[in-house]
């Protein structure tokens, strides 16, 4: 379930995304950022994370206690997108959650973004602490935040083993909302996916307004 990856949120990282073809290939590696840019980057991520944290958890917390898990997956299926593009809109960004196992097939990683997945799970494998923001430049005109999403016993009521962590029957409507669900299964602490926020390179330039 797409909304509930907001409460799994663990600290952030930083990674630079795709763009623009080019011609040679030379052309496809350019200059790194400059660090001031860097951190930009991982400033407004940070404060945008947090922002979709709060607002989609509480809406989650909201649909839970009215109904339970069989209320919150309708409610995820149907308000989670629409939020989340509400704050990109509002940030001038893109924002969008991608996984290695989808539930929404519109959420599954590309070859970058699997990349940057296998690194978190990597750091993870490596120490219980969360994984450690990085840089690493692949792009000249965008700068891409990566944040890892970690699963906790919240997620598991949807996200872990059925018949452990939640029940047929929760299975049954998440198939139903879902067909092509491969997001259950997971255990505490197993990396489940990332948020991604892409920044036009013109806005962490330039100075924000208030």
């Amino acid at each position: 379930m797409k909304l509930l990856l907001a409460l799994c949120l663990l600290p952030l990282a930083l990674l630079v995304g795709c763009s623009k073809p080019v011609a040679t290939p030379e052309a496809r590696t350019p200059p790194p950022l400059a660090a001031e840019v860097q951190q930009a980057a991982l400033q407004r991520g940070k404060a945008i994370a947090a922002e979709t944290f709060g607002l989609l958890s509480s809406n989650l917390q909201t649909a839970m206690q009215s109904g339970g898990v069989n209320n919150a997956l309708p409610f995820c299926s149907l308000a989670a997108s629409p939020l989340t593009a509400s704050l990109a809109e509002k940030h001038g960004v893109t924002l969008r959650r991608v996984t290695h196992k989808a539930r929404n097939p519109t959420n599954k990683a590309n070859e970058t973004e699997l990349a940057v997945l296998i690194a978190f799970e990597n750091a993870l494998t490596a120490s219980s602490n969360p994984p450690l923001p990085f840089a690493t430049n692949l792009v000249a005109d965008h700068a891409t935040f990566f944040a890892p999403i970690v699963n906790n016993e919240l997620c598991l009521k949807c996200h872990g083993e059925p018949g452990k962590d939640f029940s047929p029957e929760n299975l049954a409507v998440i198939k139903q909302h879902y067909p092509q669900d491969e997001a259950t299964g997971f255990k505490l602490g197993q990396l489940r996916g990332a948020w991604r926020i892409d920044f036009p390179l013109l806005t962490l330039t330039t100075p924000q307004t208030k």
